[in-house]
């Protein structure tokens, strides 16, 4: 999002159980069958159980993903080729813009079903699935014990901020591959002149409030550009585990914290801190990788534009924000978890280059600091010439290439990838009530509270 914050967009339809869809076993693995269809318009397409001799014995995983993913085709002809005694199997849905909100909720009704069942793929692509739901349910593998474990595993390889922070249910069952950071895109020079002096590392949303007041109607009408219902799903969805207990079917939203949280979105709309008008100060920004941090910045109306630390909620201490991408889930019911558990290694280790055309960064420290080198290298970063740089290249500044890292080391709150549609449009629907002034903070609470406790357990 580059210049307002709405609801967030995330493709997880309502879990249903109705259909029974059993997935039978692969031979030598506790996958699922490769080739079940999806739908008219949509096949789930996986290769077919192999019928060369030379592949008896070997051991079958299945990797399931709803999108088809060359970089994952990538990883298993890769590996295939390290570890010959391993077949991989990758299944994903063939489908078009016209049915995939159809087949979505067909993948997701024959992957619970198959999951609950005791069967099911031996890893899963989670991002589009509940993978709260399958950790409260016990399916998914604990990847903090295999760590501990596991005397290979060196956890100074990676961004250990990252892995101690994406957890679900108090645990490590969905392994990010890769991640983006969240964070507010402001203008400096705007900010300085009016005066104000931010300390981003540690500024909570109420400190953010009282700076705010000295901004409103000066170079621009408003802090941050959105509606109150909005900002308050954003500030929610940050924080998300302050208000709900997915993997235990707990919601907390009839609690003073969140009606305080409500009354100051509205002071915040009543003060012109946030507003529809103009042009903001901040704009919410998600950094994808080294050089998407100097394009991303470039962007926007001002020239000046610097990257801060989103504020934090009281009640979470200091740091930044981050949201795990391509997560990966282990099936506790995979009759080949050692197999499986060496095949994540290899998916985050730095034994695969990274993927120009990749999408977020990296959680292994050496293939970032690779991408780093190779930007350095190149000392541009080439931009799109339909985008809003028109093609102009943006120059590498040395300086806040080496001070961007403390944002990547710093983000230590996670964005669930795994909050439901319905939880958003939980919150911003009934919340209008509440900034419309027809109902109290607290009866709205009450009815978030039902409504999304109803939801948890379905």
């Amino acid at each position: 999002m580059k210049t307002s914050i709405k609801t967030r967009a995330i493709t997880t339809a309502a879990v249903s159980f109705i259909l029974l869809f059993s997935l039978a076993a692969c031979h030598g693995g506790g996958g699922a069958s490769p080739n079940p269809q999806i739908g008219e318009s949509g096949n789930l397409v996986g290769e077919p159980p192999s019928q060369d001799p030379d592949d008896v014995g070997k051991t079958t995983l299945v990797l399931s993903s709803f999108f088809p993913d060359a970089r994952l085709e990538k990883l298993v002809n890769q590996y295939e080729k390290i570890h010959p005694e391993v077949d991989i199997q990758l299944q994903f849905v063939q489908s078009d813009d016209a049915h995939m909100e159809a087949e979505m909720e067909k993948y997701l009704t024959q992957t619970n079903t198959a999951m609950l069942a005791g069967k099911g793929p031996d890893l899963l692509i989670l991002d589009d699935l509940p993978a709260a739901n399958y950790v409260k349910n016990g399916l998914l593998v604990n990847f903090d014990e295999l760590i501990a474990q596991d005397p290979t595993f060196k956890k100074t390889d990676y961004f250990s901020n990252i892995l101690d922070n994406a957890k679900l249910g108090g645990g490590l069952y969905a392994m990010p591959t890769s991640f983006f950071l969240l964070g507010l895109a402001g203008d400096e020079e705007a900010l300085a002149k009016a005066g104000v002096e931010i300390d981003d590392q540690s500024w909570s949303w109420n400190d953010f409030a009282v700076l705010s007041e000295q901004l409103v109607n000066k170079t621009y009408p408003h802090v941050i550009q959105t509606e109150p219902q909005y900002m308050l799903n954003w500030m929610v969805s940050d924080n998300l585990s302050l208000f709900v207990d997915e993997p235990k079917g707990m919601a907390k939203f009839n609690t003073s914290s969140f009606t305080g949280l409500m009354k100051q979105v509205q002071n915040m709309a009543e003060d012109g801190v946030i507003g529809m008008e103009g042009a903001p100060y901040f704009f919410p920004v998600q950094i994808n990788s080294p050089a998407d941090y100097f394009e991303s910045l470039k962007s926007y109306r001002s020239p000046n534009m610097k990257l801060y630390v989103k504020p934090h909620a009281q009640d979470v201490g200091a740091g930044g924000y981050f949201q795990p991408y391509q997560s990966i889930g282990l099936n506790r019911s995979s009759k080949a978890k050692e197999q499986a558990w060496d095949f994540v290694k290899f998916m985050i280790s730095n034994q695969v280059p990274v993927d120009p055309n990749h999408a977020g960064f990296p959680l292994n420290k050496q293939l970032y600091k690779q991408e780093v080198e190779q930007l350095k290298k190149e000392g541009a970063v080439q931009t799109a010439k339909e985008g809003p740089l028109k093609g102009v290249p943006v120059q590498v500044e040395l300086d806040k290439l080496v001070a961007f890292e403390q944002f990547l080391t710093g983000a230590t709150h996670m964005v669930s990838k795994f909050q439901p549609d319905q939880l958003s449009e939980i919150i911003t629907e009934e919340s209008k009530a509440f900034f419309s002034g027809q109902k109290s903070a607290e009866d709205v609470a009450g009815l978030i509270q039902n409504k999304v406790t109803t939801y948890l357990n379905e």
